[in-house]
């Protein structure tokens, strides 16, 4: 099979921008991982292929070797488990569809229950050992700001936050996962010679199978129901993968409109988002979960064979 074909320079551009934010906010190895593995069930040939399996391996290798405390140890399983689930199904069928990332990470989350229960780990003590590591590297930051103006008026937000992010860490964990497999399938049909499976769908074609709704609803539900508390914990994780879910469906419908919004119109909405995130993130979500049944896109170009369900 001949290289990969040629794609518009705004593609490109975009999975580059996707490639840098995800190295800045999330765990390598969760990108570097599964396209590691990618490449070498492809059975690279070509230089290019060889840079970057080398790469993805010394980068992976270099964050798992890494001191921490038991919530870096629970990420770098974590990565593991969710580089060897995906693979496990990519072999058994390729597949290009959201659901494989989610399939991938809902068996990571098995793998690590079952993990945590085998060392006799308990959800308080991972929690409190991420409460830790934050708040180490609050101290650090801190630091880094003595005499700034202001400074001593930042530790309460940031314990607030390091509770927040101690809670949510199975959550943020997952989204980190989901969106790293994602790209690791994309960057693995830039690279690849001769890649299996179909190339990733365009973002604008972003998509889910409907049924997934549930998830956001038993997620709401456990997540306001007063106890036990496990409960709240439970669906507060749920809650946030799948709003982070809906809110990007919601973020394809808006660029899917936006082909036919004038460019000053785009860069009002853009200021005005820069302001208001929350409210926009909040926003997207609902147009996401509506999308289930209004089918925004179907309305807005002609039908082409579906999107990435």
């Amino acid at each position: 099979m001949s290289a990969p074909q040629a794609e518009p320079a705004g593609g490109r551009w975009g999975q580059v921008l996707a490639l840098a934010g995800f190295l800045l906010l999330a765990p390598p190895m969760f990108l570097f991982g599964p396209l590691a593995a990618l490449l070498i069930v492809s059975r690279p040939a070509t230089v290019r292929e060889w840079v970057w399996l080398a790469a993805a391996v010394a980068w992976s290798a270099l964050w798992l070797q890494q001191a921490g405390g038991l919530g870096a140890q629970f990420a770098r399983a974590a990565a593991v488990l969710v580089s060897g689930s995906f693979l496990a199904l990519t072999l058994w069928r390729p597949s290009n569809r959201v659901s494989r990332a989610l399939a991938a990470t809902g068996g990571a989350a098995v793998g690590l229950a079952v993990w945590m229960v085998g060392l006799g780990l308990q959800w308080s003590s991972l929690r409190s050992a991420v409460e830790v590591e934050l708040e180490a590297l609050q101290r650090g930051m801190r630091g880094g700001l003595t005499g700034v103006a202001g400074a001593s008026e930042m530790s309460a937000p940031m314990s607030a936050m390091a509770d927040t992010v101690s809670m949510l860490y199975p959550g943020l964990l997952a989204l980190a996962a989901i969106a790293g497999l994602r790209l690791a399938w994309a960057w693995y049909h830039r690279i690849a010679d001769r890649p299996i499976g179909a190339p990733p769908a365009p973002f604008s074609a972003f998509s889910f199978s409907d049924q997934l709704v549930w998830g956001w609803v038993i997620g709401l539900a456990m997540a306001l129901v007063p106890e036990p508390s496990w409960a709240r914990v439970v669906g507060a994780n749920l809650l946030l993968i799948w709003s982070a879910l809906y809110a990007t469906r919601g973020l394809a419908v808006f660029v899917t409109g936006a082909r036919r919004t004038p460019k000053p119109v785009l860069t009002a909405l853009a200021l005005v988002t820069m302001v208001l995130l929350p409210f926009v993130i909040s926003g997207l979500t609902m147009v996401g979960l509506a999308d289930t049944w209004l089918d925004f896109r179907r309305r807005m170009t002609p039908a082409t064979g579906g999107y990435d369900r």
